[in-house]
This record gives C-alpha cells, sequence and structure tokens, in this order.
C-alpha cells in the first residue's frame, strides 16, 4: 500500500510486549537480534521492506531509551509506535484499530502529530469484517487504566479514542529527531471492561513479571476468567494489527 519512498529505506515498529509484535515477528524474515541496553530489535524484511522491529518495555522512559537507541543504531526512515490500548469510548470494541491523528502526553502536557502522509496512507487501509478503524486521539498515560470509570473519564477529559503507555515518548523522540511518526493501535479491553490492577507485577525496569502475574492470578481466584478473557482478546487483536501492517507496508 505504500505510495511513497521510506527514507533510509528502513521502517521501525515499536512495541512494548513480546505478545504485541508476535504476529509481526512470525510474519518477517528475521536477519538478525540484537540488544540494545533493555531493548530487544529484530531486524529483516517484511516482504520487499526493510524492518527493525523493536520491543522496548512498557512505559514511558523504556520507550524513550529504546527510540534513541534504535535511530542510533539503525537510521530509520519512519517510526511506527503499534500494540494495545484500552478504549475510552463507548463505541469501540476489540479488535478496533486506532489511527491516532494526535497524541497526548497526560503527565506532562505534551501534544504531538503523526506524519501527514503515513497517516493518510494508514487510512486507507480496509479492515476485516466485524473490526472498524477510528482515526482521533491517543492518550499516554503512566500507569495500567484497569477500572471503567477512569477509562471513562479519561475519554471525556481529553476527547480521545484509547490509552497507552509509550507513544508520546515515541513521538517526542521522533519530533527531536525530525523523523516522520505513526502511531496505530488495536483495542484489547473495552470501555466497560474492569482489568486486573498488574501495577504490582510491573516492574519499575518496564518488565512484566510472569511469575507475579501468575502468582497473582492462583492466589486470586476470581481473576482467573478475567485472565483469559482477557488472552483471548489480545491474541485476536495481535492477529487484527498483523493483518492491518501486512497491507500497510506491502
Amino acid at each position: 500500500m505504500l505510495y511513497f519512498a521510506v527514507m533510509n529505506d528502513c521502517i521501525a515498529i515499536f512495541g512494548a510486549v513480546k505478545e504485541e509484535i508476535a504476529g509481526i515477528k512470525q510474519a518477517m524474515n528475521i536477519s538478525d537480534h540484537v540488544r540494545l541496553g533493555k531493548t530487544s530489535a529484530w531486524p529483516g524484511k517484511w516482504g520487499k521492506q526493510n524492518i527493525v522491529l523493536v520491543r522496548s518495555g512498557v512505559g514511558r522512559l523504556r520507550a524513550e531509551d529504546a527510540t534513541v537507541q534504535i535511530i542510533n543504531r539503525f537510521q530509520p526512515g519512519i517510526l511506527i509506535s503499534t500494540g494495545y490500548a484500552g478504549a475510552v469510548q463507548p463505541e469501540l470494541n476489540v479488535g478496533d484499530l486506532v489511527i491516532a491523528d494526535t497524541i497526548l502526553e497526560k503527565k506532562e502536557g505534551g501534544k504531538y502529530f503523526p506524519d501527514a502522509d503515513w497517516l493518510n496512507c494508514a487510512r486507507g487501509i480496509s479492515c476485516p469484517d466485524g473490526v472498524k478503524t477510528v482515526v482521533g486521539g491517543l492518550l499516554t498515560v503512566d500507569t495500567v487504566i484497569h477500572d471503567s470509570a477512569t477509562k471513562q473519564k479519561l475519554g471525556e477529559n481529553h476527547g480521545v479514542q484509547a490509552v497507552e503507555m509509550e507513544t508520546s515518548a515515541i513521538a517526542k523522540v521522533a519530533e527531536e529527531k525530525g523523523l516522520p511518526l505513526l502511531s496505530v493501535r488495536v483495542i484489547s479491553d473495552r470501555l466497560d471492561q474492569e482489568l486486573l490492577d498488574s501495577s504490582s507485577f510491573l516492574g519499575s525496569d518496564g518488565e512484566i513479571s510472569t511469575l507475579k502475574a501468575g502468582w497473582h492470578v492462583l492466589t486470586h481466584p476470581g481473576s482467573i476468567k478475567n485472565a483469559l478473557s482477557l488472552r483471548t482478546q489480545t491474541q485476536f487483536a495481535t492477529k487484527v494489527m498483523t493483518s492491518f501492517f501486512a497491507d500497510l507496508l506491502r
């Protein structure tokens, strides 16, 4: 679907955790695995495109560090932020795609915008039946928003479609370096869906402790159904997102 040249012929795609990038990683022809501090990167090809796929870790600090490291090592021509997001508007369902036309930073009040050409290109991608694409605002927050009331309040106060935890940091570095940015997020949880409070098993280094998460589920039997539902939802969301990028980058 690309109709314009990519400067430096390399596209950097950022996801926070392995589940978010699993579909893209499987579809790529990977040439190497590079460790840059706490950042993992997989350069290779997806179709005819040169790609570097990045797992940054969760949160703005990890995302900012990963972005700087990737730019210094690979000199990409475009930065793409992707992954899961929580819906803060009632019309959004699991698997729906949010293409950000505005990226807001809740804590520091920053405001960023995607590259116009890439935004228009993303808008032209068709979605599978039952899934819709919404172009609108994205809000970067510092904690997982696990309760419906808070999600609804954020949607009302900031006029955005979804919340996540990394994009504003990537956008800030992109602006500083004069690089184009695109952010496409897939909804993993609806506005009315309560999530596990994952703050207890998310480390300060931006890594999720699977041991702590598993122990939490085992010691809170009532959370098992919620955890299984979210796992099914994120697996579906990953498939939708992978399909979208396959069309965008062909």
